[in-house]
């Protein structure tokens, strides 16, 4: 039997909850992101695999609004033409953090400041 000390009451809202308004513009101007269909142009080039050398690598996404959605398997040291922003993305945002097996005064491994690059894309201009 429940007594009047041990209901809990809910806690009263005392303002709405609002969410600001996203913006859409783009803040960075040379992001992948900013690109559209108008400024994207082909790029040819020679794909390696270097986490992994000799093995091909599926590539896929949808990298700035309006693009098509990109899907394409590449083999190791491939020669092709692909839009610049999926070779930006490849060169610029496809790393790992290298973990050591040093451990700070927390006991957290401590990671290594430089990423590691998973594939590099080499255009020819």
């Amino acid at each position: 039997m429940a007594t009047a000390q041990n209901i809990v009451k809910p806690l009263e809202i005392q303002h709405p909850l609002i969410h600001a308004r996203r913006s859409n513009k783009v803040i960075n101007k040379d992001s992948i992101e900013a690109l559209t269909p108008e400024t994207d142009r082909k790029v040819t080039g020679t794909f390696v695999n270097i986490e992994c050398p000799g093995q091909p690598a599926k590539i896929c996404g949808k990298y700035y609004r309006g693009m098509e959605y990109f899907s394409k398997t590449f083999e190791d040291n491939e020669r092709c033409t692909i839009p610049l922003s999926v070779a930006r993305w490849i060169n610029e945002r496809t790393h790992y953090d290298q973990h050591s097996y040093i451990l700070d005064e927390k006991g957290h491994s401590v990671k290594n400041p430089a990423p590691k690059p998973r594939y590099k894309f080499m255009a020819e201009f």
